[in-house]
């Protein structure tokens, strides 16, 4: 990949690689190789422009120090054709590694369009569990709504049914307001709201949502949950936007893995007063755990605005911590606390 250099810095990257191959091929008697080797290290680290100067360069030195007979600006007609053969090498190596130069620009660009992509799909997967969730409630109070009205127009009518009925709608409707709050949530920041929950329903309801996406990407999701769990002091709906975050990015890093089980974990125990949550992955892994927790993506139309410091800053207004491991195998494991609920808690 050629280094970020202002254009003289990369001509004098070019003069200098041929100058120092210079005394290296009159040494070893083999200047073809060690001219051609400084415009492969021109064309590398300096791009196009610094390796058709090296050429340049390396074929001016060629000519003057190398034809026969040497120190002569004038040599046989047989000389100049191993110094035609020489710059079209020379050429050649320098078009060859532009050419690699543009392959490699080309396959970043399009992982970017695949990234943009693939979180373009994971928020209409979302958006289609989300309308799943809504449309029940809806259809109950649809439902619920037409039997009271039957009850009533019953002869005589039904009142103790038409009532039961009609609670049925204002609890239905109360849920379908629960969800549409939350889907809210997700997008907007909004002040804690905590209460004593169970773990177990919000990573039912996280599994449930990433189902698609993690069988799309034939990954086993495995929920390991205490059976005697006992209640956190938590917001349900920002601990389920961290779950959903470290699940998501857990199936990501599994997508291109071969040779190995593509299993994520969700584990959970009691330490102290304390609820650790582990979510483990067998990925590709994370070399600097310090970098990803500085990393803050804003929230985008093709994003979901939950990077892993938004995370971080969550389960510590929570009084928790969250910190990422290497596998024990291979992979990562992020581990996040939150406080178990005491009556002293609230």
């Amino acid at each position: 990949m050629p280094l970020n250099f202002s254009p003289l810095k990369t001509d004098l990257l070019a003069v200098a690689a041929c100058v120092l191959a210079l005394p290296l091929a009159w040494e070893l008697d083999a200047p073809s190789s060690c001219l051609l080797l400084a415009v492969m290290v021109s064309s590398l680290y300096g791009g196009r422009r610094s390796g058709y100067i090296s050429v340049v360069v390396g074929a001016a030195l060629f000519y003057v120090f190398f034809l026969t007979p040497k120190f002569s600006l004038f040599h046989p007609r047989g000389e100049f054709l191993r110094l035609f053969v020489f710059i079209v090498a020379m050429v050649l190596a320098t078009e060859l590694i532009a050419a690699r130069h543009r392959a490699e620009e080309s396959l970043r660009q399009t992982q970017t369009k695949l990234a943009q992509a693939t979180q373009t799909a994971t928020i209409a997967e979302f958006s289609a569990s989300v309308v799943h969730e809504i449309s029940q409630p809806l259809s109950a109070v649809v439902a619920h709504g037409q039997a009271s009205l039957r009850w009533l127009q019953a002869d005589p009518p039904d009142f103790a049914n038409a009532q039961a009925s009609v609670e049925r709608v204002v609890r239905d409707g109360k849920d379908a307001v629960g969800i549409i709050k939350g889907l809210r949530t997700l997008f907007r920041r909004s002040p804690l709201q905590k209460a004593p929950i169970d773990l177990r329903p919000v990573v039912s309801e996280v599994v449930s949502l990433v189902r698609g996406r993690a069988e799309k990407d034939g990954v086993v999701v495995e929920v390991q949950l205490s059976k005697d769990l006992p209640l956190i002091f938590a917001d349900r709906i920002q601990l389920q936007q961290v779950l959903m975050n470290l699940v998501l990015n857990g199936i990501e890093s599994m997508r291109d893995v071969t040779g190995r089980p593509k299993t994520l974990v969700i584990h959970s125990r009691e330490q102290d007063d304390m609820l650790l949550v582990e979510v483990r992955d067998q990925g590709i892994g994370v070399e600097n755990f310090d970098k990803i927790f500085e990393t803050f993506f804003t929230t985008k139309e093709s994003g979901m605005g939950m990077g892993l410091s938004v995370c971080r800053s969550i389960i510590e207004a929570h009084d928790g911590r969250l910190w990422g491991t290497p596998g024990p195998v291979a992979g990562t494991v992020f581990s996040f606390t939150i406080p178990v609920f005491r009556e002293h808690t609230a």
